[in-house]
């Protein structure tokens, strides 16, 4: 019994942030989620430009402060952030891209 509590306390529970991520139901959060899902890093203007199509009331600050409340809701690391050439890119972090795409049931064949 205490050989399962240690290795459970060192394995991250995926059910748990699999339901957080699916639990989003901001339509602004849910696009710019669903921008991300290739693993890829996306420029923060592209995402304020794909977000701005459906609400024209978004700028960056407005985008760091999402990217910030679902990092601290869904997990610390779970989007990325990096500065090239004084720009801002953002990608889901490698360890939660399919678990990002198996909430938004992406089909990765129709993507490639």
């Amino acid at each position: 019994m205490e050989e399962f509590k240690k290795n459970n306390f060192y394995k991250p529970n995926y059910s748990i942030l699999f339901n957080k991520i699916k639990d989003i139901k901001a339509p602004i959060k849910n696009e710019i989620l669903i921008a991300l899902l290739d693993g890829h890093w996306h420029s923060e203007l592209e995402l304020i430009r794909i977000t701005k199509k459906q609400h024209g009331y978004f700028g960056a600050v407005t985008l760091g402060t999402m990217i910030n409340s679902m990092n601290h809701m869904i997990k610390n690391n779970y989007l990325e952030k990096k500065v090239v050439n004084s720009k801002l890119y953002y990608k889901i972090s490698d360890n939660y891209v399919g678990l990002t795409r198996a909430a938004y049931r992406f089909d990765a064949k129709s993507f490639l």
